[in-house]
């Protein structure tokens, strides 16, 4: 079934209410005013309350400047990334996005196929001409989740569970790490990977293992399976940290900020560089290009002297001297 980003009934049309009306008025010519973008969303979809319904956030920022038609395609109906992009590629899009790393191989065999449509990929690097590709520095981000862990600890052992154990989940991972033992050096971490970013179920099995192993606070990179986490702290009375979005809605009693990894941006900054000629380039966020942060910090309570390393953490990412 065809989703228009226009007519989809997803919560966040409530949004756009107020762009809607010139549509409703002449959709024909409001549509050929417009450049168009098709994004192919990540596999676990929208309701991942992480990556696909932050790409969603930006795909409606775009729809609000009224310079662009946004459609989009969901892995559980096109059942292959590969249909995704070719149906994407049939409506004559000015660029076609494919959201996540999981989805690079399908991307590049129908980039290759049509050389001259332009393509982005997130969370990806592929060296096809035709291949605008944009990643973060998940590491420095992480970090910063990693110093407010390495802070609010009682235990000094902290715990991460990442979805797979492949180099972009390592970048969580290390930066994690790293933060915490910039402002403690005596934290230990625990690492734990599920190997499936859809299963709340598995992420609440290796949360309540880190939990018994001592962890009182806990970091997941992990999608959906990283819901499970988060309930799992509020269900023992630990803290924890989100990811890509700002997560505190999902266990508002556990979740003490969560690092934000800004696809909406990534949204927003592929829409700024399409042209008429397709091209490859590699766009990397970080601190500085506001690609990824923290959330509001919530429930907690430093001292001057816990606020100063906090932000001696903060600004040495910035400046690129954090060890």
């Amino acid at each position: 079934m065809k989703k228009s980003i226009i007519i989809s009934t997803f919560t966040a049309c409530s949004l756009w209410l107020s762009g809607c009306q010139s549509v409703i008025d002449d959709p024909t010519a409001a549509v050929e005013e417009r450049q168009t973008m098709g994004v192919v969303l990540s596999d676990v979809g929208l309701g991942d309350q992480s990556f696909s319904d932050a790409a969603m956030r930006g795909m409606g920022e775009l729809r609000e400047t009224g310079e662009w038609f946004v459609d989009y395609r969901e892995l559980s109906e096109t059942e292959t990334y590969q249909a995704g992009f070719e149906e994407l590629v049939k409506e004559g899009h000015d660029v076609i996005v494919g959201l996540g790393f999981a989805c690079q191989e399908d991307l590049e065999t129908v980039a290759t196929a049509h050389p001259n449509q332009q393509f982005a990929l997130i969370d990806g690097v592929s060296e096809l001409p035709n291949v605008l590709n944009v990643t973060f520095e998940e590491g420095e981000g992480s970090a910063l989740a990693g110093a407010v862990a390495g802070l609010e600890t009682e235990s000094d052992t902290i715990g991460f569970i990442g979805g797979m154990d492949i180099e972009l989940i390592q970048k969580f991972e290390s930066g994690f790490e790293r933060g915490a033992k910039s402002v403690n050096e005596d934290v230990e971490m625990l690492v734990d990977f599920s190997n499936d970013f859809a299963s709340p179920e598995l992420g609440r099995e290796l949360a309540e293992k880190q939990i018994k192993e001592g962890a009182d606070v806990l970091y997941a990179a992990a999608g959906l399976t990283g819901v499970g986490v988060l309930e799992t702290a509020e269900k023992y009375g630990i803290k924890a940290i989100g990811v890509d979005s700002d997560q505190s809605m999902i266990a508002p009693d556990a979740v003490v900020t969560s690092m934000l990894k800004q696809v909406d941006l990534a949204i927003v900054e592929i829409a700024g560089r399409v042209t008429k000629q397709p091209f490859n380039d590699h766009v990397i966020l970080g601190i500085e290009e506001g690609g990824v942060g923290l959330a509001p910090l919530r429930r907690i309570q430093w001292d001057e002297q816990e606020m100063t390393q906090y932000e001696s953490v903060e600004r040495q990412l910035k400046e690129g001297t954090l060890q």
